[in-house]
């Protein structure tokens, strides 16, 4: 019963965060949003498995946040650089 509750905690999350990703005024806040929504399906996802009792959601569920935690990085390696190459590959003006 607590594993549905916290379920549809995440769900309202989940929505409230879509409205933040389409609405966002920056990119920063859409990324945000977006990693805000992709933790809380893994959530769900670990929720609604410990709800029906099968450990195969948690896994599905760890595979998400790991998911997350790349896309995370490379945005975040994207914003800082413009680019995702790395710093020798690209060319640099006046050689």
């Amino acid at each position: 019963m607590i594993a549905l509750a916290v379920a549809a905690g995440a769900a309202i999350a989940i929505a409230l965060s879509l409205l933040r990703l389409f609405v966002g005024p920056t990119l920063y806040d859409r990324t945000l949003a977006a990693n805000t929504i992709v933790l809380n399906a893994a959530l769900v996802c670990a929720a609604a498995a410990s709800a029906a009792r099968r450990s195969d959601g948690i896994d599905a569920a760890l595979a998400l946040m790991f998911v997350a935690f790349v896309i995370n990085v490379a945005l975040l390696k994207f914003f800082r650089a413009r680019t995702f190459q790395a710093p020798l590959a690209q060319a640099r003006e006046g050689f």
